[in-house]
């Protein structure tokens, strides 16, 4: 009998053991190395062998982005690209390194597709997810992003932000528009021809518009655009400079800076842009870009009320501000709060340029992000582990460029010859 109970404690001890292996090798979050990982083409029944490669590269660039896998050049694959057939050799891939393969297969039919989507663990030789998708084929970089957002559930039991928007200023000329991207940077689009000054773009919580601030005929007004329209409304008409408008997260009301002479206050609008309350009153200084706590109680925004500008918060009536950014600098701005309500992340001048700060949200345990080029202007993703800001880390001109919530993996998004600005991540859109 004891014999028999050291053999089931030995059976249990190995057991143990072995699922500790599989949850140390299927981990990701919180770990330094990266997780090496095969994506090659997709198998394509009656799909086009562009169609096949275009999800490989979306999820390749997806994952990448994420900044917790290390996706293995597709130009040392042993296998045929594009093989079909439900079997396939591990040791294809064991020999390479990797510990994880992605596989798949998309079935068309006229414009219908129907794509598979599998997550093996290469050295322990096991399927560890599968997904199925149906659509339109125009939706299949949307079934790609998707993938790329279960993979990056399974490993850190979060979905990924892809599939997501970014809108933006970019310069046209001597003017600034305002457009719209896809995460990875495509899909860009101009939304505004105004021949103006666009700035500061803000979605709507249902993503349908952006609230932006345009200097028409040199008087800067609030304005929104539909995303898909492009219908333009103003909000807007005073002959005071309106800045930084942003919804509230039920989507009723707007704050705003409002600027009269050498004074700013920050004001409550309804979303017809009719005042509803001036929120700050203190005649002495400059209040601006606001922004809102996740369930609409609390408000951040930059001060200048005891010296230089630095980052307060205070209810959503305006009353208990409080200064929340305590860094060695005397020149803080551009506070925005995280999806998740817990973190403030926000500019300041140090080392002689502009870097990206997060703290909490009363302003404890402050962390610089970025170190490289001047960087402004963050903003969060959904879900609460990425900023995307413009910095000129990457060269001259300002470019979009998104980092983790722990400075890892700064990594650029965009590519743009005259400077993109006022970066405004959307929710999940798909």
């Amino acid at each position: 009998m004891k014999v028999q109970k050291f053999l089931i404690l030995i059976i249990l001890f190995f057991g143990l053991i072995l699922d500790l292996g599989a949850q140390t090798r299927l981990s990701v979050s919180g770990s330094s190395r990266l997780y090496p990982l095969a994506v090659p083409q997709l198998c394509g029944k009656g799909a086009s062998s562009e169609q096949t490669k275009e999800v490989a590269r979306v999820i390749t660039r997806d994952l990448t982005m994420s900044g917790y896998f290390d996706i293995l050049n597709s130009e040392s694959y042993i296998e045929t690209p594009g093989k079909c057939g439900d079997t396939f050799a591990f040791t294809d891939w064991t020999v390479l390194g990797v510990d994880g393969l992605v596989k798949g297969e998309i079935e068309q039919t006229g414009q219908q597709i129907k794509v598979r989507l599998f997550l093996h663990d290469v050295q322990i030789q096991k399927l560890e997810l599968a997904k199925e998708y149906s659509g339109d084929i125009a939706h299949i970089r949307d079934i790609a992003h998707k993938f790329s957002n279960e993979v990056l559930k399974y490993f850190t039991g979060e979905f990924g932000p892809f599939g997501t928007k970014i809108a933006y200023s970019q310069r046209v000329g001597r003017f600034k528009e305002i457009f719209v991207m896809d995460l990875d940077g495509a899909n860009v689009r101009q939304l505004t021809s105004d021949n103006g000054l666009a700035l500061s773009s803000s979605w709507s919580p249902d993503h349908q518009s952006i609230l932006f601030t345009n200097f028409q005929n040199r008087q800067p007004d609030l304005f929104s655009i539909g995303y898909a329209t492009r219908r333009q409304q103003k909000i807007t008409n005073t002959v005071q400079q309106e800045l930084g408008g942003k919804f509230s997260p039920d989507g009723s009301k707007i704050i705003i800076a409002r600027s009269e002479g050498q004074k700013s206050d920050i004001l409550l609008l309804d979303k017809s842009g009719r005042e509803l309350s001036k929120l700050t009153r203190n005649y002495a200084s400059i209040d601006v870009s606001p922004d809102w706590s996740p369930d609409g109680t609390r408000i951040v925004f930059t001060s200048n009320r005891s010296g230089g500008p630095q980052i307060y918060t205070m209810s959503a009536d305006g009353s208990g501000a409080k200064r929340v950014s305590y860094v060695s600098s005397n020149y803080c701005t551009s506070p925005v709060w995280s999806p998740k309500g817990e973190k403030i992340a926000y500019v300041c001048r140090s080392e002689g340029k502009h870097n990206v700060f997060v703290s909490n949200a009363d302003g404890t345990q402050p962390s610089q992000l970025t170190s490289s080029g001047s960087n402004e202007d963050p903003s969060w993703s959904p879900d609460g582990r990425y900023l995307v800001f413009s910095s000129t880390a990457f060269g001259s001109v300002y470019q979009l460029g998104m980092i983790r919530l722990d400075g890892a993996n700064l990594i650029q998004v965009n590519q743009s010859q005259s400077g993109s600005f006022d970066p405004s991540w959307s929710s999940w859109i798909n």
